[in-house]
């Protein structure tokens, strides 16, 4: 160890405890996996990264999106050791998916500290520190850097100086650690939250749209938004008080060439390269049910109306995030109409949705029983619709009521899901056998764009235990299974395409239809 300079010492110790940046760019030794030759570096000095900081600094909740290999992870790694080792009484808590992720954050900050320069800062005035899992600790100060997986309640037990959430766009409990973690640091604690963009809660949050249900369409809100610099984007929400920056790969000068560009587009699938490159909110993590799926292919824009003298077809799903597809066979295409999504009602609530708006929107087909050829899940005829204590009802009864006769779908999942792949991926002579129409089911089209999708862990699962994510996504997509394996039923059991009008608009009723 060298001889302590004390005189030169102290001023570099007072530099650092006041330059949050000077500390970052001099002190901070990072580790790039990528480059085999030279892994561990100093912190670049990077305009964007300058920005960050100084924001760290003067705001206590700020969201930041951002592109790939930004080196956010470590800025603000490096920004909450500054905050630990220059003062008394911190407890910092990093979070990440899994507890093992976790770790690896609270290793990053143990190596900051181990790797700090003796000439910037001596050993002496480094506060004593020990590690183990998931924690770094340093006694003489009172303070502690915990690392934390996603949704931990363990979060209720303490009050932070600051949180930190790494990839929280990717967190199935995104919106149960963020409830269960913000009321210990109200009243002057930070929360720091980066990531890749993802649908769901991150999304709502930088939005400022916490109260929405499900996901929601950028486009439709209208924050703020300065651009201080070439690929930053910068606004404050109202609601929630964040800063939200977002950080695009052309913040850094070296990324913004046409060549590199296309370089890492070449190198990775396009919906990853849209989500981690691009910053696009609609891509998700995991694998996508239907990859098979083409925008351009299977979504119509303009709007269809259903031909008279062929029946209307519904598929149905129940629970309180119910949701109804409706569709209708012409000429060897399957056209979905429209979705009806509810959330937090029952069965009824939904049937009488559906009901009302299709009497207005189509008034010539109004016997249900005639008129609609209606397929859901089986279940629903021996599970109950809880209305009420005393109701008694199967969700079939419910929608009986009504007159609508609902035929049980396949029990089998491959079979559900086979019966849309039949369509999607079939070609008549009108093109594609399965249309959507794009502006009356937006979140079909989710689903179909990756929403609808196996967890990231379902290549560790046998083949016949995997099935898709249940949320937002998979009740409509769940209505549709219903709906084509019912078309595929009936044109089955007639051997033949259901046929075109054949009837005038009196509609005697063509009995073919079973």
């Amino acid at each position: 160890m060298p001889k302590i300079n004390e005189k030169e010492a102290a001023a570099n110790y007072i530099k650092y405890k006041n330059d949050p940046w000077a500390f970052l760019t001099e002190c901070v030794y990072t580790i790039d996996q990528v480059d085999r030759r030279n892994p561990i570096k100093l912190f670049p000095k990077r305009e964007y990264a300058k920005m960050v900081c100084h924001a760290w600094m003067l705001n206590d909740l700020i969201a930041t999106p951002k592109s790939r290999r930004m080196t956010m992870s470590w800025e603000i790694i490096g920004l909450y050791v500054w905050d630990t080792i220059f003062n008394q009484g911190r407890m910092q808590a990093f979070v990440s998916k899994k507890e093992d992720d976790a770790n690896e954050l609270v290793l990053r900050a143990k190596h900051i500290v181990d790797h700090i320069p003796e000439d910037k800062i001596h050993p002496d005035l480094i506060p004593k520190y020990r590690s183990k899992f998931c924690l770094l600790e340093f006694p003489d100060i009172n303070s502690k850097i915990m690392g934390f997986p996603q949704g931990a309640d363990q979060l209720r037990q303490f009050t932070f100086s600051g949180i930190f959430g790494d990839e929280s766009a990717f967190w199935e409990q995104a919106e149960e650690f963020y409830a269960a973690s913000f009321p210990t640091i109200d009243g002057g604690g930070r929360m720091t939250l980066v990531s890749s963009p993802a649908p769901g809660f991150f999304k709502r949050l930088c939005y400022d749209a916490l109260s929405a249900r499900g996901d929601i369409t950028v486009a439709e809100y209208a924050p703020d938004i300065k651009e201080p610099m070439t690929g930053v984007q910068i606004w404050r929400n109202k609601k929630n008080k964040f800063l939200v920056m977002r950080l695009h790969y052309t913040a850094d000068p070296q990324k913004r060439s046409p060549e590199y560009k296309e370089s890492i587009k070449d190198s990775m699938p396009l919906m990853q390269y849209l989500r981690e490159y691009e910053l696009s909110w609609d891509t998700f993590a995991g694998y996508p049910v239907f990859p098979e799926f083409n925008k351009e292919l299977h979504v119509v824009s303009e709007n269809v109306e259903p031909k008279i003298g062929l029946p209307i077809i519904r598929g149905w799903d129940f629970g309180l995030a119910g949701a109804c597809v409706i569709g209708q066979y012409q000429e060897g295409v399957l056209y979905i109409l429209r979705e009806y999504i509810t959330i937090n009602k029952n069965t009824a609530e939904l049937r009488d949705m559906v009901l009302t708006d299709m009497a207005m929107r189509y008034p010539e087909w109004h016997d249900q029983k005639e008129d609609f050829l209606d397929y859901g899940d089986p279940s629903g005829h021996f599970v109950r619709s809880v209305v009420s204590d005393k109701d008694m009802n199967t969700h079939a009864r419910v929608l009986g009521e009504k007159g609508i006769v609902m035929r049980p779908g396949p029990v089998n999942w491959e079979e559900r899901k086979h019966g849309v792949l039949d369509y999607l991926t079939g070609i008549g002579s009108h093109g594609p056998k399965l249309k959507i129409v794009g502006n009356n089911c937006p979140l079909l089209i989710k689903g179909f764009e990756g929403g609808y999708r196996f967890d990231d862990r379902a290549a560790e699962k046998e083949p016949n235990k995997v099935r898709p994510i249940k949320d937002q996504y998979s009740h409509p997509h769940d209505a549709l299974q219903y709906l084509c394996c019912g078309v595929k039923q009936t044109v089955n059991r007639m051997k033949k395409s259901i046929p075109v009008p054949a009837y005038s608009i009196t509609k005697k009723r063509d009995t073919r239809y079973g």
